[in-house]
């Protein structure tokens, strides 16, 4: 169904409402800015009306019948609200149902790989411009599939994996705001903070009655290596389980992709290269070499500068790394394009010359669920 044509100062037509059912915008507010508008259409906004969720539409068959059904940008802005809510009832040690609404959401982001992974990790990939915890912890429970499958592991091993993934710094959520913005070291009460964050983490998960071993494992060992330098055990080798060991390398390529006080955000091509370097010594070497081959070189969501001076954003993986397909979002002259345009990384005049910040040209962007529709 098409959008109900909108501008920046137009009236809302109807209520727009969240996933629970409850009004974000009531009819009649006046769309302020190009931002909301642009966030309007990631929600899908003609799309509402399902029952439960407000007043039945009139009776009969003629009667339209719309129902909402977010996008996938905006399903994947409510689940990090919702998981930022977990979050605290976690560190409350409030028990809300935690378990159950932890699992539906890794069971959300499951859902939102098996539909089309390249847009699940690009619409993340594209977000990775701050330090805030949920979105790098969403983040990482995505990229936990890029693995678990070839790893072998079964269904309900990989979903324990994604709960992990959404879980794992949970007793860094105090202070993750200030670690990312600090460029002073570490005081000795901060560093003890992380040292001992694995093991609360646990704590607090078990405090709402969790107990599954692979979840609980995977949010202890995460830090551990198979060397045995790691933490807070020292493990080594096949001591170090699977689920750890996969959880390790996305958390690692996770935050490198992420701008921190004392440091820009690392590429996405230097993150995948330290992860190559430390392949065989601390990082299982074979995990690290299948999540550099099935990310590529340009995972979905990178931005690049191609050859003619063009900005595009890397949307599919293909069989050869080096070269993703492509979609332009910024003309040569450097305006944005209404409408993403296809662009052939083979082509020499479209060829991808070097990596750009996310940040620098994130603003530029219109709704981000264009970027993986079917057209020209």
């Amino acid at each position: 169904m098409p959008d109900i044509p909108l501008a920046v100062g137009d009236a809302l037509p109807f209520t727009v409402f969240d996933r629970y059912g409850q009004p974000l915008l009531v009819k009649g507010h006046v769309v302020e800015n190009d931002l909301m508008l642009a966030r309007l259409h990631e929600r899908g906004l003609v799309e509402e009306n399902t029952p439960g969720l407000r007043p039945e539409p009139p009776r009969g068959e003629d009667a339209p019948r719309r129902r909402y059904v977010p996008r996938p940008s905006a399903r994947l802005r409510d689940a990090e609200d919702e998981l930022t809510l977990i979050h605290r009832d976690l560190q409350a040690g409030v028990d809300r149902n935690t378990r159950r609404r932890i699992v539906e959401l890794a069971g959300d982001l499951q859902d939102a790989w098996e539909r089309d992974p390249d847009q699940a990790m690009g619409l993340l990939q594209l977000e990775a411009i701050d330090h805030r915890l949920s979105r790098r912890l969403m983040h990482a429970a995505l990229l936990t599939q890029v693995l678990s499958l070839p790893s072998g592991l079964d269904e309900a091993a990989r979903r324990s994996l994604m709960c992990a993934a959404l879980t794992y710094d949970v007793a860094l959520a105090p202070v993750n705001e200030v670690l990312a913005t600090q460029s002073t070291p570490l005081s000795e009460a901060q560093w003890r903070a992380i040292q001992s964050h694995t093991v609360e983490g646990v704590e607090m998960l078990q405090r709402v009655g969790i107990d599954d071993e692979r979840w609980l494992g995977a949010v202890l060992d995460h830090h551990e290596r198979v060397d045995g330098t790691g933490y807070p055990r020292g493990l080594r080798g096949g001591a170090v389980s699977v689920e750890a060991r996969i959880l390790g390398i996305v958390d690692i390529y996770s935050a490198m992709i992420r701008p921190r006080a004392y440091r820009d955000a690392q590429t996405a091509r230097v993150a995948l290269r330290d992860i190559f370097l430390e392949r065989g010594q601390r990082i299982d070497e074979r995990l690290a070499t299948l999540f550099i081959k099935e990310l590529g070189v340009y995972p979905p969501g990178s931005m690049v500068r191609l050859a003619n001076g063009e900005i595009a954003v890397a949307v599919r993986r293909t069989t050869d790394g080096a070269h993703p397909q492509l979609r332009c979002v910024i003309g040569r002259d450097g305006t944005p394009l209404a409408y993403p345009q296809i662009r052939d990384s083979r082509n020499p005049e479209t060829a991808i010359v070097e990596l750009v910040s996310a940040l620098q040209y994130r603003s530029a962007l219109g709704s981000l669920n264009v970027l993986w529709t079917r057209g020209p």
